[in-house]
């Protein structure tokens, strides 16, 4: 059975259950830590619920408006098999999926894209012209750590129809920024953000509303996480590495659509928080230790340089 839709799963690294959407060992909706939780006994987490019927309505437009705009796979079956199928009347290029067959013409044909070894995915607010002033969409940038190349942008505006459970709602209490320049102790703080959240996922960044009569939605970040990283998977199937900002349901996005790689314990995600007081300091990094951190005791190895940790 595909998983492709599947958010409703435990997100353990080490579980038999990662990223199953069907377990013995699964009881829901559990309260235990104050939000309604699938509970899985294998290894004792709570990941929060989500609605998964509004969820998968709207991924599936979501990826076959991708598809469909870019070619890299079939807006019906998700297929990546596809062939060049002459052109239409205007002269772009059309497509044809081995799979289904089906023949679409895409807006903006882009060639294949060289497969990444190594994902990185950073998380940044930027403003957009809202319904007033200090409006901010979450934005995701994904590109090959290696190469340089931008594999894939996301925000959490959507143009698409979206579900009442899927949408953000701004509460007026935003997350402050971290400035400590210690790099362990904003590790500590960060995880401390975490655990004062309604729930791990559910993230206060600021306001986001449109304007009056404006089409679309905002939506809440973990479900553009969950949305983005299904794009890659389709694109890049066989990545076992990424690095990632520091925020959990980045972690949980990635570990939820790479689920078979990581039951085999053939996937890695790593956490990045950086300083770099100097830029043209280019000694070598040098290990200085390893710490533990955060409700699930994520192992931290500090690196420093110089100028640079």
């Amino acid at each position: 059975m595909s998983t492709l839709f599947t958010i409703n799963a435990c997100k353990s690294f080490g579980c038999r259950n990662l990223g199953q959407p069907t377990s013995t060992d699964y009881s829901w909706p559990d309260y235990r830590l104050g939000y309604p939780a699938l509970h899985c006994r294998a290894c004792g987490s709570y990941p929060p619920l989500f609605d998964e019927q509004q969820f998968r309505d709207w991924l599936s437009v979501h990826l076959s408006t991708f598809a469909t705009e870019k070619g890299h796979f079939c807006p019906v079956c998700y297929g990546t098999k596809t062939i060049c199928y002459g052109h239409n009347p205007q002269g772009s290029q059309r497509i044809q999926c081995r799979n289904c067959k089906k023949v679409w013409t895409p807006k903006q044909y882009q060639k294949e894209i060289t497969p990444p070894e190594i994902i990185e995915t950073v998380a940044l607010l930027v403003p957009f012209q809202g319904a007033s002033g200090g409006q901010k969409l979450y934005v995701l940038i994904s590109f090959d750590a290696l190469r340089g190349n931008i594999l894939h942008l996301s925000t959490n505006y959507t143009q698409h129809q979206a579900g009442e459970s899927l949408h953000y709602r701004y509460r007026g209490n935003a997350e402050p920024e971290l400035h400590e320049s210690n790099i362990v102790q904003r590790v500590d703080m960060r995880e401390a953000q975490f655990l004062r959240r309604s729930q791990f996922d559910e993230i206060q960044y600021g306001s986001a509303a449109l304007k009056r009569n404006a089409k679309g939605v905002i939506l809440r970040p973990v479900i553009t996480a969950h949305g983005h990283f299904r794009v890659l998977n389709i694109l890049f199937p066989t990545v076992k590495t990424h690095v990632i900002s520091h925020e959990c349901f980045l972690r949980g996005a990635i570990i939820t659509a790479w689920a078979e790689l990581f039951r085999q314990q053939q996937g890695e995600i790593w956490f990045i928080e950086e300083e770099i007081a100097d830029y043209t300091d280019n000694t070598p990094w040098r290990f200085q230790g390893k710490t533990y951190h955060g409700w699930w005791k994520k192992s931290v190895a500090t690196l420093g340089s110089g100028q640079k940790s």
